[in-house]
């Protein structure tokens, strides 16, 4: 983007991300209003600055990028016409340069489609930034609050049985327990990391990780599943001396998982993924793939004797465990401490190991939590319905019910915000996960399309069109 002494590229990413664009200036070169639904997440790797936009232009509804520029040409001059990665695109904004009016040009893809372009006036230079949020003008917000909270538990409810619906896709292709294990792996991997996680869970299946273990109990059982984990993750390979700067520790990691895995790479017949697979760019040391490997190492190990199912199954019918209670202890139960070797490295190379200050847990609270909420719960209600067991089923219905919140982010903040313009629910909203679900069910299939007379007529026993 081009620089501006006045007026800097994080200000005009501010300015749309958090929706502080005047109405009247919303209008494209062509003479369509436009309607920012959702502005879209903040990119922060290559591309377009913000993807998967709602916008409404005229009567259109559009899905896509959004890019923005100090002035209309740089979309020319940094090749975006050229580049295939911005055929999403379906707004281009742009802010004067210089203190002088933004130039209009022709926006054109590289496929060839025009562009709708937003030309904001000279003096947004000077004009302070807005203090608050401008949010939509939402029916379900002027509602009574018992109809807000209402409608907000029953979208939880709602998302809750579609990601149970979504895991018996899953186990099409599969077993119960590896689906579950599929989606400890996609956890794990959060969003750089997810697909070598996927790969990884079919690569090297559970049942097999599962009969190996049970069949080699004079072995130490973690060193052993972190030798088939990290050899089929492909960071096992033999490298000669002078490749990386290994220190004492990492050279005995990793020579004792080796002659573990060597033999069993070719009694299994594993081809270990590309150890470019794995991306650790951009990425807190924290959050490294290595880390999360050994976090899916942990969690394999608590199941390996009964299998997952099983011991889920046993954890939920625990003697005097319901509700709140059960909730934490199955927090506790997906919580890995950071131990031994990972405890002072992120990494099997040397160069990659930054002192330490406190690493952490390999899977944390917030993690743990995500899991489950995401995960382990939906799949257990689903397993115990088509098993017809209405006790066990209710049990993971409670738990889910009990679970505090997880963490926030942009989009629960903005649906609070949104709900609370009249009554003040800000609180009471995000009180606990199943909330927080329904906010973003709401959003993601009512407010992005504008649904609004449909997300008025949610109530219990009548299911949602989605």
């Amino acid at each position: 983007m081009a620089s501006s002494t006045i007026f800097s590229e994080a200000t005009l990413h501010d300015l749309w991300r958090l929706q502080r664009i005047p109405q009247e200036w919303l209008r494209t070169t062509s003479g369509e209003l436009v309607t920012v639904v959702n502005p879209g997440r903040h990119n922060h790797d290559a591309g377009p600055d913000f993807l998967g936009a709602t916008l409404r232009l005229g009567d259109r509804i559009l899905h896509g990028e959004v890019e923005l520029h100090l002035d209309a040409r740089d979309w020319v001059t940094h090749g975006h016409d050229r580049d295939p990665a911005y055929n999403g695109v379906v707004l281009h904004v742009a802010l004067p340069a210089n203190n002088a009016e933004a130039v209009a040009c022709d926006i054109v893809r590289e496929n060839g489609l025009p562009v709708p372009q937003l030309l904001l006036p000279a003096s947004v230079l000077q004009s302070p930034v807005q203090q608050e949020m401008v949010l939509l003008d939402c029916p379900l917000s002027r509602t009574a609050p018992e109809k807000i909270l209402a409608t907000v538990r029953h979208a939880g409810q709602l998302r809750f049985e579609a990601k149970a619906l979504a895991f018996a896709e899953q186990m099409r292709s599969g077993s119960w327990d590896q689906a579950v294990y599929r989606g400890l792996a996609e956890a794990l991997g959060y969003d750089k990391n997810q697909e070598p996680f996927r790969r990884l869970a079919a690569l090297l299946p559970i049942d097999l990780i599962f009969a190996e273990l049970r069949s080699r109990r004079a072995l130490d059982a973690g060193e052993f599943v972190e030798a088939l984990i990290f050899g089929a993750a492909g960071f096992l390979a033999h490298r000669a001396e002078t490749d990386e700067p290994h220190d004492a520790e990492i050279a005995a990691f990793v020579s004792a998982r080796q002659r573990i895995w060597e033999p069993l790479r070719h009694s299994l017949q594993i081809r270990p993924l590309p150890v470019e697979s794995w991306r650790f760019f951009q990425l807190r040391p924290q959050n490294f793939p290595t880390r999360r490997l050994a976090g899916l190492c942990a969690i394999i190990l608590k199941f390996y004797r009964h299998g997952i199912l099983e011991h889920l199954s046993r954890l939920l019918q625990a003697p005097g465990k319901r509700g709140r209670k059960l909730a934490q202890e199955l927090v506790s139960f997906f919580l890995c401490p950071a131990q031994g070797f990972w405890q002072t490295h992120y990494h099997l190379r040397g160069r990659e190991n930054p002192q330490p200050a406190a690493p952490g847990d390999l899977v944390g609270r917030d993690r743990s939590r995500d899991i489950l909420v995401n995960l382990i719960l939906p799949a257990l209600w689903l397993y115990y319905r088509e098993a017809g067991n209405a006790i066990l089923q209710n049990q993971a219905q409670e738990v889910y019910a009990h679970l505090p919140k997880l963490q926030e982010n942009r989009a629960t903040q903005a649906m609070q915000q949104q709900l609370s313009r009249v009554y003040p629910l800000a609180k009471e909203l995000p009180a606990s996960a199943k909330c927080q679900q329904g906010m973003l069910h709401l959003q993601k299939l009512f407010c992005r399309p504008l649904r609004c007379e449909e997300c008025l007529g949610l109530q219990p026993g009548i299911p949602a069109s989605s």
